[in-house]
């Protein structure tokens, strides 16, 4: 049998993907909860599924932040909660015009949340599941057979290890502060 242990923080990440007349700044605004963006893709046209499109339209934007608030695994479920009450907030005409997709990056793995299950998903709680869309192997990531596609992407993943990295050296940080003697 095994000891139980806390896991190390994670990364708190969000993929955000909006209507291209939306204000990217309304959304960044509403996100001010997570903290600071401790890095940031390239905004990108979302032209690999057209999922979106009845709700939301053809012209979508789409970017990944991670923060630099780590945060417990186990608030994803809050996170993700957290999000569907943003979307809601800008809504028009019962439309998104955001989507806000929180998970989390660790030394392991990118994990995201959701609100639909399939076999390789674990529920969380209250209609969420967590999917781990990476797996760390052998200093890269690496997609799963599930993984979408934009997350497939070389860009991507090179984006991702060094959110993975600049998570590591926050973490680190974190950790040697709090061995610090406290006078």
């Amino acid at each position: 049998m095994g000891d139980l242990k806390t896991p190390a923080p994670v990364a708190l990440l969000v993929a955000a993907l909006w209507q291209e007349s939306f204000s990217e700044s309304i959304w960044r605004q509403a996100l001010g909860e997570c903290g600071e963006v401790l890095c940031e893709s390239e905004t990108f046209d979302f032209d690999f599924s057209n999922y979106y499109a009845p709700e939301m339209g053809d012209k979508l934007k789409k970017q990944f932040l991670v923060f630099d608030r780590l945060i417990d695994p186990s608030e994803l479920l809050h996170w993700k909660l957290k999000a569907m009450e943003i979307e809601n907030q800008f809504k028009e005409n019962n439309q998104r015009r955001v989507n806000l997709d929180p998970g989390y990056v660790d030394s392991a793995k990118l994990v995201l949340s959701t609100t639909k299950n399939f076999d390789h998903r674990i529920y969380l709680g209250r209609g969420v599941y967590g999917d781990v869309q990476l797996r760390f192997r052998h200093g890269h990531f690496v997609v799963n057979e599930w993984t979408y596609s934009d997350y497939k992407r070389p860009e991507h993943l090179a984006f991702f290890e060094m959110a993975r990295k600049k998570y590591r050296e926050r973490l680190i940080k974190m950790q040697s502060m709090a061995d610090e003697p406290h006078i």
